[in-house]
């Protein structure tokens, strides 16, 4: 790795650092405030799907998987520092912020930021595909398969209003998620 490689890859895990400070601050929140909160499961998973999203993208940015080699100028980069971004956007809608002494009713608040969880995680998945084709070109493959699925779904999801479809699409991510890391090489 060069030095600006090196530069890319920090900043872009700073990023992605404070995604996941966001799913789990909030994540926290919640707990420590149980008492308070009306439960749903459907953030829960949702925020389990992008815990293990964001380890992923990590794990292929340290792997060269996810353009950061490849950039020659500052839109290029500016690209690949899209999906980080959404990312974070997805993190901080996953679960409600919500201020001391209210009462939090999960249902309600998913309900409110489903769409902006759904609208980001979609923009995520056009900007992995538009830094792919730009470092590698149209790759049509395996992990192509999935990364468009899981497009379709939550694209799917963003369009229909439907609690039981939301159930179906994170289930299916979910596991399609879990099945890109147990294939995703380690070096």
């Amino acid at each position: 790795m060069d030095a600006a490689t090196n530069h890319s890859v920090t900043l872009i895990s700073i990023i992605v650092g404070l995604s996941l400070t966001a799913l789990l601050g909030n994540l926290y929140r919640l707990i420590r405030e149980r008492k308070r909160v009306a439960w749903d499961a459907l953030p829960l998973a949702w925020s389990a799907f992008l815990l293990l999203f964001v380890l992923n993208y990590w794990w292929a940015l340290v792997g060269g998987l996810a353009g950061s080699q490849a950039f020659t100028n500052v839109a290029e980069f500016g690209l690949l520092l899209a999906p980080p971004m959404l990312l974070f956007v997805a993190c901080s809608a996953a679960l409600p912020r919500f201020e001391a002494g209210e009462t939090l009713d999960m249902r309600s608040a998913y309900e409110k930021e489903r769409r902006v969880l759904f609208l980001a995680l979609v923009l995520y998945q056009l900007s992995i595909w538009a830094t792919i084709i730009l470092t590698r070109g149209f790759v049509w493959d395996n992990i192509a398969v999935l990364r468009t699925t899981i497009l379709v779904l939550i694209l799917s999801a963003f369009f229909t209003k439907s609690r039981r479809w939301d159930w179906v699409v994170v289930s299916l991510v979910l596991a399609s998620i879990l099945y890109r890391i147990g294939i995703q090489p380690v070096r």
